[in-house]
């Protein structure tokens, strides 16, 4: 099956994405990336050909995925964690899902990276008129695309 030919239809761009922390959607975010992959080593025997004999299952590694956003947006995802902790103050060790789904009339791409902690932030400032925002590094563990997987399940 071909991908579909579309006229004048609308392809997924900024205005297509839709974000979930733990299920509440957060309008505020700006920019976020994510990835993934499967390290596999191939494997060689003895022969003239010094072609491979064969390939490892692999390795499966995901990249730290990285969020921005405004401060206010950040303060309170920070805040929620938190009261989910045991001390009610650290939110470094608290597992989060995040949903990325990007919609355009009936077609939809789902992402859903779970289990999330927050590994680094990183905050810039700047004398002018932009708005201040903040980036968050998260260790992700694993990313399903529409429910598939990378790893072998």
């Amino acid at each position: 099956m071909s991908d579909p030919i579309r006229v004048n239809g609308n392809e997924f761009s900024w205005g297509s994405i839709i974000v979930k922390v733990d299920g509440e959607v957060y309008s505020g975010f700006t920019e976020i990336s994510f990835g993934h992959k499967r390290t596999r080593s191939k494997t060689y025997g003895m022969g003239r050909h010094h072609s491979p004999r064969g390939r490892t299952r692999g390795k499966y590694e995901t990249d730290n995925t990285k969020l921005k956003g405004p401060l206010d947006t950040w303060s309170l995802i920070r805040e929620t964690l938190a009261s989910m902790s045991e001390s009610g103050s650290s939110y470094g060790d608290v597992p989060f899902q995040i949903v990325v789904q990007y919609v355009e009339g009936d077609r939809e791409i789902t992402y859903e990276l779970e289990d999330n902690v927050i590994v680094g932030e990183t905050n810039s400032h700047s004398e002018g008129t932009d708005a201040q925002y903040e980036e968050v590094e998260l260790d992700t563990m694993r990313i399903r695309k529409n429910g598939l997987t990378l790893w072998d399940e």
